[in-house]
C-alpha cells in the first residue's frame, strides 16, 4: 500500500514537471540572437533566401570582453533586432570555421570580440568592435548601434574609403577606419591613416593620453611613425601611466608590424638595428631580441651588399647563442642564396663545422645534417676548394638517401664537381 502511494506521488511529480517545462516561455538564449549552425556559404544561402544580411561574431575563448558580451547577445531586445535583419553565425577565433572565413574573405582578427556584417553575396558591409559598457542597458544599445550602422550605407565601414577620399579626418573616424583596414588587411591604407593620426596627435598631452596610447597599441603599424618615435623615447612616462606589461606589448606590436609588414622588403639595416635596440629598451632580454631580429638584420645587410657586416653579425650571434641544427641549416642556406659575393664562404665553413659538433657518434642520420654538408660544399666550391667541396657534397647525398630526403638538390651539388 505504502509502495503504491509513493509510486502515485512520483508519477504526479513527473507529470507536474512536464507540464511546467512546456508552460515555461522559451529560454533567454532563445530570445536573443539566433546563431545558426553551418558553413559561411550555407549562412549566405539562408540570408539570400530570406532577403537578409549576415552577421558574424568572432570571439576568443578566455577573452574577458567576449565573456562580458555573451549575455548581452541573449537579450530579447537584441534578438528582436538582429533576428529580423540578419542571419547570424558565430565562431571561435581558432576554429576551422573562423580560419576558413579569414582565408576566403581575406580578414585579420586584431582584437576580440569582433563583429562582421556581410550582404548575401558575401561582400563585407561593416566591421565593428563592441566596447564594454558599465550597465546592461548601455551595452545593449552598443550592440544595437553596430547592427544599425551596418544597415546604413552612409555610416557603415565600407563607406570609409569614400569618406577618407573626401577629406574626413576626425580622430574617431581615423581610429575606426584604421581598425577596419587592419581587419581587412589593407596595409597600404593603414599607413596613410597612421600618418594622418600623427598629424593630429602632436602635443605630449595628446600623445600620452588614453586615446593616444590606444592608437599606439591598436593602430600604428610602423616604427618610423612620429607617434611611435615619441613613444619609444618616452617609455618611462608611458610605463608610469599604463604599466610595464602594457607598454611592452604595445611596443612589440609596432616593431613586429614594421619588421614583417608593409615595408618589410624596403627596410634598411640601420632601421633593423634601431628596432633591435628599441625592443631591448622595452625590457625584452637581448638574447631573445637577437633571435627575433637576426634574420631580418642579415637580410637587409645582404640586400645592401654589405656582406662583411652581415658575416660579422652572424658570427657574433652564433658565438653568443645556442643554435639548433635547423637554425644553422636555414641560415647558412640563406647566405648561399642571398650573398652578393663569396667573402662569407670561409666563415660559413666554420659555422657548419661548429653546428656539426652537435651530432654525436651513433646518432641516426638527420635531414638537417645533410643540408649542412650540402651548403658547406657550396661554400667550398666558391672558395675554389674542390676536393673538400666534393667530399662534403657526397656526404650530403649519402645522408639525404639515408633520411629519404628529396635527392635532386643533392645530386645537383655532387654534379658540380665532375
Amino acid at each position: 500500500m505504502i509502495s503504491l502511494y509513493f509510486k502515485t506521488i512520483r508519477l504526479l511529480f513527473f507529470s507536474v514537471c512536464i507540464i511546467l517545462i512546456h508552460s515555461i516561455p522559451k529560454s533567454v538564449s532563445a530570445q536573443g540572437i539566433q546563431f545558426k549552425a553551418g558553413s559561411f556559404e550555407q549562412i549566405l544561402a539562408q540570408a539570400k533566401s530570406q532577403n537578409k544580411a549576415v552577421f558574424v561574431e568572432i570571439y576568443l575563448n578566455g577573452c574577458p570582453h567576449c565573456e562580458a558580451l555573451a549575455p548581452v547577445l541573449t537579450e530579447k531586445k537584441v534578438g528582436d533586432f538582429y533576428n529580423s535583419a540578419f542571419v547570424s553565425l558565430k565562431a571561435e577565433a581558432n576554429s576551422a570555421l573562423a580560419k576558413s572565413l579569414q582565408d576566403k574573405q581575406k580578414l585579420y582578427f586584431p582584437e576580440f570580440p569582433l563583429f562582421f556584417f556581410f550582404d548575401a553575396s558575401g561582400k563585407l558591409l561593416h566591421q565593428a568592435t563592441p566596447s564594454d559598457k558599465p550597465t546592461r542597458p548601455e551595452f545593449i544599445e552598443e550592440v544595437l548601434r553596430h547592427g544599425t550602422n551596418a544597415l546604413n550605407p552612409a555610416v557603415r565601414t565600407s563607406s570609409y574609403p569614400a569618406r577618407f577620399a573626401q577629406g574626413e579626418r576626425t580622430p574617431d573616424f581615423l581610429i575606426n577606419y584604421g581598425k577596419y583596414t587592419k581587419a581587412t588587411r589593407d596595409t597600404a591604407r593603414l599607413m596613410e591613416i597612421s600618418n594622418e593620426l600623427a598629424r593630429l596627435f602632436v602635443q605630449p598631452a595628446d600623445l600620452e593620453s588614453q586615446v593616444g596610447f590606444y592608437i599606439l597599441g591598436r593602430i600604428i603599424p610602423d616604427f618610423q611613425n612620429p607617434m611611435a618615435q615619441y613613444f619609444f623615447t618616452h617609455l618611462d612616462t608611458y610605463r608610469s601611466r599604463y604599466g610595464v606589461r602594457e607598454i611592452q606589448q604595445a611596443g612589440e606590436g609596432i616593431l613586429f608590424q614594421t619588421l614583417y609588414g608593409h615595408r618589410t622588403n624596403d627596410l634598411t639595416s640601420k632601421e633593423v638595428i634601431d628596432m633591435r635596440k628599441a625592443m631591448e629598451s622595452l625590457g625584452v632580454p637581448a638574447a631573445v631580441v637577437a633571435m627575433r631580429t637576426i634574420l631580418k638584420e642579415i637580410e637587409t645587410l645582404l640586400r645592401e651588399k654589405n656582406t662583411a657586416q652581415a658575416t660579422a653579425r652572424f658570427d657574433a650571434y652564433q658565438s653568443a647563442s645556442t643554435l639548433g641544427l635547423p637554425d644553422y641549416a636555414y641560415l647558412v642556406r640563406f647566405f648561399n642564396e642571398k650573398a652578393p659575393d663569396s667573402s662569407y664562404a670561409e666563415s660559413l665553413v666554420r659555422w657548419v663545422n661548429r653546428a656539426l659538433t652537435q651530432v654525436k657518434p651513433g646518432q641516426p642520420a638527420r635531414a638537417e645534417v645533410a643540408e649542412l654538408y650540402r651548403e658547406q660544399s657550396e661554400a667550398y666550391l666558391r672558395l675554389g676548394k674542390k676536393a673538400e667541396g666534393k667530399k662534403a657534397a657526397e656526404t650530403a647525398l649519402a645522408l639525404a638517401k639515408a633520411t629519404k630526403e628529396a635527392l635532386p638538390s643533392y645530386e645537383k651539388q655532387v654534379a658540380k664537381f665532375r
